[in-house]
């Protein structure tokens, strides 16, 4: 099964490529967070073992477990991981070492890049992003 990303969603709907749109949204990952530190994370649940969390004001709409959750890092979205549910609660982040409470999405599985990164200027929360299944 090919993938494609909603930047060509126009021409895809007028040549009738599109056989599956799904929800998913886009969250970015702060400029003070090394990548390499992240990158230790993504592939610390790369195996499903475990989940990283994201903090979110409240929960996404429609978004459900299996959809995918893309990542902004230095004003491009880069790949994507799978969107596994919720958790309210406390934890420590092994990454800023910050304690966090309330509401979080959680992430799990294999980091997948996108082959050419979409500029996107980095925002707080989570916005919505459709994309393209084939």
């Amino acid at each position: 099964m090919s993938e494609k990303v909603n930047t060509t969603l126009f021409e895809d709907i007028v040549n009738n490529v599109i056989t599956t749109t799904k929800k998913g949204i886009v969250i970015t990952i702060p400029k003070t967070i090394k990548w390499e530190n992240y990158k230790k994370e993504l592939d610390a649940v790369a195996d499903w073992s475990q989940a990283m969390n994201f903090k979110v004001s409240h929960k996404p709409k429609d978004l459900e477990p299996g959809n995918r959750v893309y990542l902004c890092y230095n004003n491009q979205i880069i790949g994507w991981q799978t969107f596994i549910g919720y958790y309210t609660g406390q934890f420590n982040c092994t990454t800023t070492g910050n304690d966090w409470k309330g509401v979080f999405i959680q992430r799990s599985g294999p980091f997948h890049y996108l082959e050419t990164p979409i500029p996107c200027k980095g925002f707080r929360g989570f916005k919505y992003f459709d994309y393209v299944v084939e």
